[in-house]
């Protein structure tokens, strides 16, 4: 990584005798300036060194030594989240959790890698990125998850799904042999490796995948360098102006790309005043909104340990035959703090489900949402997040949640636990009419998202989208983007192999493009 060392000014402040530090301005020249270094930034980076350009990446957050991370849980979450894991919605009904530092969300991603089926993607108008997905896969070391590996609480729901009558799977991830893994994957993997002599050790991040092949194709990495503007003459990108701890940083490049997220690249266009005729910039936002649906067992589940997520319910998502709605359910689980908050209830209520952790499983209902949100830019400069649900998505992701519940009784639940303010137990078929009555109303039922997605969608129609299906700007020469701000509409699946395939067609792009 290149950095300056600070200098002493000569001069003293008037108010103290001490001498003041004095900000360093740094410089850099490329090719290609990448902003964030997640599933898109990773890939189009090493893309392009490879490709012989010169290539600058700038990461906000820090480049961790994966064996400092730690089990003290406030501070992974400040260490590896936007806000500390407090990023929310306007309302503050959507808590959004995003990664920050190098790798981005790959860091703390529980690896389900899922290829979308080829639908959506001509109907986005990329079908030609299905052949990256193996590519992608060959790099991250995506494997099928091995029988052995199904822990109790994938079992339990394996079981319910069946009983059912269900379909379901067990996935595939990209994850090598993991000694200590559980729950504690959601705050970073402290034995994450790169590949060496072909095993793989760990969490196959960003991080230790791509950037490294990256770096070693010559590219260079600034951490904890926040992009601050990005700079234009006469229609076309001419660089990147950015901060450091130690001052500031302005790279010089005729092409940009950004990846920095699809909450992040559009407040960074946004702010640096970036040509917007349409208004489409941070349009389109969807969230993947997700509620978690609890239940108690009289055996011991444990939850936290093994691989979170192995198995997979997609009885209820059909991509090919109704590519605009459905919903899937996934195994959750957390550690203690993460269980605490989502519990429903206060006091002793709350202390007696808390004793009974390690016997509660939990999915996640994860919705393919119509909804469409918005990203703008509030007075200082930070991202205002605004999304409400529509009826419609209401609909289904309730029933959604009486599904999670009726799956849980079948596998032996002998209580269901919503995730509502108050603490309504639902032990009968009859009781699943709290949910049908409680809905999905902001702020009485916890939301989280994990995939926010679309801001800067991509289409060959300016009047409707942002870039074109290369990636390029409509508006603005040399100016690409690379992560899941390109989604037209929401995925529906897990989205990284999928972010990473379309990285790879916009590094092919930028280097058939002429433009450097």
């Amino acid at each position: 990584m290149n950095t300056s060392q600070s200098r002493l000014s000569n001069s003293t402040n008037t108010r103290s005798s001490q001498p003041r530090k004095k900000k360093l301005q740094q410089k850099e020249q490329a090719d290609v300036c990448v902003i964030g270094s997640g599933a898109g930034g990773a890939v189009v980076a090493k893309e392009l060194a490879a490709a012989g350009l010169s290539v600058v990446i700038l990461e906000a957050g820090e480049n961790h030594d994966p064996s400092s991370f730690g089990t003290y849980e406030p501070e992974m979450l400040r260490r590896l989240f936007w806000d500390s894991g407090l990023r929310q919605t306007r309302d503050g009904a959507i808590v959004i959790s995003q990664g920050r530092g190098v790798g981005g969300s790959t860091v703390h991603n529980l690896c389900y890698a899922v290829r979308p089926p080829q639908a959506p993607l001509y109907k986005w108008g990329v079908p030609e990125i299905w052949p990256y997905f193996g590519q992608v896969e060959q790099i991250l070391g995506v494997t099928q998850i091995q029988e052995t590996n199904v822990n109790q609480l994938n079992a339990v729901i394996r079981h319910g799904c069946e009983a059912m009558g269900w379909k379901g799977i067990v996935q595939r991830h990209n994850r090598g042999d993991c000694p200590t893994c559980g729950a504690q994957c959601l705050f970073g993997c402290p034995v994450s490796k790169p590949a060496q002599n072909n095993s793989r050790t760990g969490k196959q991040s960003m991080a230790v995948t791509y950037i490294p092949l990256a770096l070693a194709a010559n590219a260079k990495l600034y951490s904890d360098c926040t992009a601050e503007k990005i700079h234009l003459k006469k229609g076309r990108v001419t660089g990147v102006s950015a901060s450091l701890p130690s001052g500031k940083l302005d790279v010089q490049s005729k092409i940009v790309v950004l990846a920095a997220g699809a909450i992040n690249s559009p407040q960074l266009w946004l702010k640096s005043r970036l040509p917007n005729p349409n208004q489409w910039v941070g349009k389109n936002l969807h969230l993947h909104p997700a509620v978690f649906v609890g239940g108690v067992f009289n055996e011991i589940i444990d939850g936290h340990r093994g691989i979170p997520q192995s198995y997979y319910i997609e009885q209820f998502l059909d991509l090919r035959r109704a590519p605009d709605s459905g919903y899937l359910l996934m195994p959750a689980f957390g550690s203690q703090m993460i269980v605490a908050a989502s519990l429903p209830g206060f006091g002793e209520s709350h202390r007696e489900l808390m004793e009974r952790y390690r016997h509660i499983a939990a999915l996640l209902v994860l919705l393919h949402d119509r909804t469409t949100g918005r990203v703008s830019v509030n007075y200082n400069g930070t991202p205002n997040i605004a999304y409400r649900l529509r009826r419609s998505d209401k609909q289904v992701l309730v029933e959604g949640i009486i599904n999670a519940a009726r799956l849980l009784s079948a596998a032996g639940a002998t209580e269901i636990l919503m995730p509502y303010t108050q603490h309504f137990p639902i032990k009968t078929e009859a009781d699943l009419e709290i949910i049908r009555r409680r809905g999905i109303v902001p702020n009485d039922i916890m939301l989280a998202s994990s995939h926010p997605q679309g801001t800067l969608r991509m289409g060959e129609n300016p009047g409707k989208s942002v870039v074109k299906l290369s990636g390029e700007s409509h508006r603005v020469k040399g100016l690409f983007v690379a992560d899941a701000s390109l989604f037209p509409t929401s995925i529906g699946v897990p989205p990284t192999l999928t972010i990473a395939a379309l990285a790879t067609h916009v590094a092919k792009q930028i280097t058939e493009s002429g433009i450097v």
